[in-house]
This record gives C-alpha cells, structure tokens and sequence, in this order.
C-alpha cells in the first residue's frame, strides 16, 4: 500500500493485468499523486490497468483531470485501462459533467434518432 499524501493504493499485478485499488479524496491535493503512482504501474507497460474506485468518497474536478491524465499515459503506452467501482455519488457525478464516463466506457453515449423520427 502506497499512502504518502492524502491518497492510498494498493496495486496488484497479475500477468498483463496491473490493478490499483484507490482509497480516500479524488482532489486537487491528491490528484498529482495518483497520477505519479498510476504512472509508476503505467512504465511497467501492463496490457490492461484496472483502476477500482469504490473506496473514493470524493472528486472534485482535478480528481477527474487526474483520471484523463492517466487515461492518456495509458494510450500513450499502449494500455487498455478500465475503471471499477464507481460509486460515490460525487465522483460519478463529475465523470458524467466532465464527459468521462463516455470516454471510459461507463455510459452509453445518446443515441441518434433515426432521420424518419426528426421528420
């Protein structure tokens, strides 16, 4: 377990797959640090980095620039990388404002009407 600022990981790796448990505050103090630890996973070039987030209680918008940050090494690096977990009501929220719960798979995007419907 990492947990030198205000947030704490716990990484796992197995075979291709690194996963990284996040516990705590998604935010503006914590957010460099996880983009430092996730990018420590991303060096190791794992094909697939889960990042579980059921034990966040809170993000705020440098939380969220923290996940696309990570997003983007990850493609960079050529990682596939999913989040789990997402369930606090704040962080879900800012995901859904930020657009990157489409970006990440986790809603689908809206659904185009076919042209006889807008007629």
């Amino acid at each position: 377990m990492i947990g030198a600022g205000g947030i704490t990981t716990l990484i796992a790796r197995c075979g291709e797959v690194t996963s990284v448990g996040v516990f705590g505050e998604l935010d503006i103090f914590t957010g460099e640090e996880l983009i430092t630890v996730l990018g420590q996973c991303l060096e190791q070039r794992p094909g697939h980095l889960v990042v579980d987030l059921s034990a966040v209680s809170f993000c705020d918008g440098a939380g969220a620039r923290a996940l696309e940050t990570m997003r983007e090494l990850a493609v960079r690096s050529g990682t596939e990388v999913a989040l789990t977990g997402v369930r606090a009501q704040t962080l879900t929220r800012v995901l859904e404002v930020t657009g990157l719960d489409l970006l990440f798979g986790l809603r689908q995007g809206p659904t185009t009407l076919p042209d006889s419907a807008t007629r």
